[in-house]
């Protein structure tokens, strides 16, 4: 009965297992997963067919064991095993799937999930698909619109480039006209400058005429009593047998008057008559007569001594222009001086003369300075100009010097703050017109004193650039012409002295030697130059370099005996210098 009991205990806990289809293979089976979340792996085990039938079997027989223990008794009977399948094993194989493994489940469920988002997706393509078309057609719209762009850019860049071309034409046409322009504004000012003169001419000539016409009523009233004693001659003898010359007084109406009256011209007074009569009847005079007569001369009349004709204004007389056509439109040539455009470079080497003019040069001989390189004047590390190195090696005894030592230089530095930077500019402006302009002029004095510190420093550039001192010649002697009347002011003085070079300096020289004379003269000496000496030391070696010079002059005057053994100041107190000015 235990076997019984133990066998169906058995069974009915091997019920949920799977059942291999064949005896001889063996397969491994994995436990499910208890609640506890631990996994008990199963042995392998035989499983037999017919194993419904066996428990059939148990069953019966346990079932007629418990009949026979109520009190019945029961005859034991053995079936027999019926290894054929029956319906409860399809019904046990189909009861298999409702019972999956978790595992499963989860990817059945994962699968769905899959699925859908497969069909999401594939929703989601076909959008994009009909967004990609329409971007496609949008695409294509930009692509022509883009081409459309392309052509327009392509022509705007050809006008651009055609604008580019007449403006630069343009500007080329306006340069000219510029320096046309400049050209005429220089030619009004030198027109200017000559009419004035012309009016102070005028002036002079108008207040002599004046002083002179006061002696004219004399010269008239003589002029009046010389014309009535010739009238009284001619008609002391008139001419019976010719025509008789009439009186210039008559003759003067007679031209000056149309008309006259036949009464009025027979009225004339007959003093003395006809003295002889060669003909056989008098020859009566006629209005018709004085018509056959040659014309009586002009009187004289009081001329002046000097021909004021040729001062008279005169109008301007209209200049023929010369015109030639630039892209339709007519230009002016310039009937006056050139401009940059105008110069011709050549190959041709100038010969250098530093110790000559330049404007003393005729125009052809100052283009050649044009040719050539052109070099930079650098004022420390900042650039000044460039212009050309003939006409700076011309003007410019340094700049003949550096450029000889090192012919491969292409520029020229000058030390920093050594000069102002305008007046630098003014003079490179002023060379490097010299090499084109049709006249030579010079720089611009302005001789008000508020344009001292100006003109000083346009002095002062000329040196530190090695110009010849004749170039600002004009500066140094009206600068000089103040100091040695000796009233310039302390500041203007001290100004020289800051602005000096020592090494070149006429105006410096000038004042050194006003200031040495003033020392050795036997008035009373001026407090101004201690002032100078004491603010400016360089002024006192200077001075000290003249005082030196003077006497070893002086000595050897003495030793020459020109002026005997007093000195040059006593001899010509003692009359030497009046001897000179007598003899000469």
């Amino acid at each position: 009965m235990d076997r019984a009991k133990t066998a169906s205990s058995f069974w009915a806990q091997k019920r949920e297992e799977v059942k291999a289809p064949t005896a001889s293979t063996l397969i491994p089976t994995v436990a499910t997963p208890k609640q506890n979340g631990e996994l008990t792996e199963v042995k392998p085990r035989m499983v037999l067919k017919g194993e419904q039938n066996f428990l059939d079997t148990t069953d019966t027989a346990t079932e007629s064991m418990a009949g026979m223990t109520n009190g019945a008794s029961a005859t034991f009977t053995q079936k027999k095993t019926n290894w054929a399948d029956s319906d409860d094993d399809e019904d046990f194989i189909a009861s298999l799937p409702d019972r999956k493994s978790p595992r499963i489940t989860a990817l059945e469920a994962e699968v769905v999930q899959q699925v859908a988002q497969i069909v999401t997706l594939e929703a989601t393509v076909s959008t994009k698909d009909v967004r990609i078309a329409e971007l496609e057609v949008v695409v294509k719209e930009k692509d022509t619109y883009i081409a459309d762009l392309e052509s327009n850019v392509e022509e705007k860049e050809t006008t651009a480039e055609q604008l580019k071309t007449e403006n630069h034409t343009q500007f080329l046409y306006v340069q000219e006209l510029v320096g046309e322009v400049d050209e005429k504004s220089r030619r009004v000012h030198q027109l200017e400058s000559e009419l004035d003169e012309k009016c102070v001419r005028i002036r002079e000539l108008e207040s002599k005429l004046e002083s002179e016409s006061e002696s004219l009523p004399a010269a008239e009233h003589i002029q009046n009593d010389t014309d009535s004693s010739s009238q009284d001659k001619i008609d002391a003898a008139p001419d019976v047998t010719t025509i008789d010359p009439l009186p210039e007084a008559v003759l003067h109406s007679e031209a000056q008057v149309d008309g006259v009256e036949e009464s009025s011209i027979q009225a004339l007074p007959n003093k003395y008559g006809p003295t002889v009569n060669e003909s056989k009847y008098p020859k009566l005079w006629s209005p018709d007569m004085p018509k056959n007569v040659a014309p009586v001369k002009k009187p004289k009349v009081l001329k002046m001594a000097i021909d004021t004709s040729k001062y008279v204004k005169k109008a301007p007389s209209a200049m023929a222009k010369k015109s030639e056509s630039l892209n339709g439109k007519t230009k002016m040539k310039p009937t006056y001086g050139q401009s940059t455009r105008h110069r011709a470079k050549t190959s041709v080497i100038p010969k250098f003369k530093v110790d000559q003019d330049i404007r003393h040069m005729s125009h052809a001989d100052r283009v050649l300075f044009a040719n050539g390189p052109e070099v930079e004047v650098m004022l420390g590390s900042a650039s000044l100009m460039r212009l050309p190195k003939y006409i700076f090696m011309q003007c410019s005894s340094k700049a003949y010097k550096y450029f000889i030592n090192k012919p491969d230089a292409t520029s020229i530095t000058f030390s920093t703050g050594s000069m102002d930077v305008d007046a630098a500019m003014a003079h490179l402006h002023w060379m490097d017109e010299m090499t084109y302009q049709g006249r030579v002029y010079s720089l611009t004095l302005n001789a008000d004193e508020k344009f001292d510190a100006k003109n000083l420093k346009i002095c002062q550039a000329a040196r530190v650039m090695g110009l010849n001192n004749t170039y600002v010649g004009h500066f140094t002697k009206v600068i000089c012409d103040r100091v040695r009347k000796n009233n310039a002011s302390t500041g203007f003085l001290s100004l020289i002295c800051e602005l000096a070079v020592p090494d070149n300096d006429p105006i410096f020289d000038c004042l050194a030697n006003n200031l040495v004379n003033q020392q050795n003269s036997k008035g009373a000496h001026p407090a101004q130059p201690d002032e100078l000496l004491a603010k400016h030391p360089h002024l006192g070696e200077q001075m000290s370099k003249i005082e030196q010079f003077v006497q070893v002059s002086r000595e050897g005057d003495r030793r020459k005996g020109r002026f005997g053994s007093h000195g040059r100041e006593e001899a010509w107190e003692q009359g030497v210098g009046g001897k000179n000015s007598t003899a000469s």
